[in-house]
């Protein structure tokens, strides 16, 4: 079943911050679609529940050195 959350992250400035963060977390399996925005300072994710969770997602975005709030 499909879940969206929504992730604050700060260190999210630039459009090439936008793009390594729909890079990364789009290769995870289980997400449907990654929207980041430096305007908002969100992540917004819908991902299969049955595949991967929201802790799943925030990790991800902590190894790649962002800190999600």
């Amino acid at each position: 079943m499909a879940q969206t959350t929504t992730i604050t992250v700060q260190q999210i400035h630039c459009e090439s911050c936008e793009h390594t963060i729909a890079t990364v977390l789009s290769q995870l399996n289980g997400v449907l679609r990654v929207s980041p925005s430096a305007k908002t300072n969100e992540v917004k994710v819908s991902y299969d529940e049955l595949v991967l969770n929201e802790a799943n997602l925030r990790a991800r975005l902590t190894d790649i050195g962002y800190d999600p709030l």
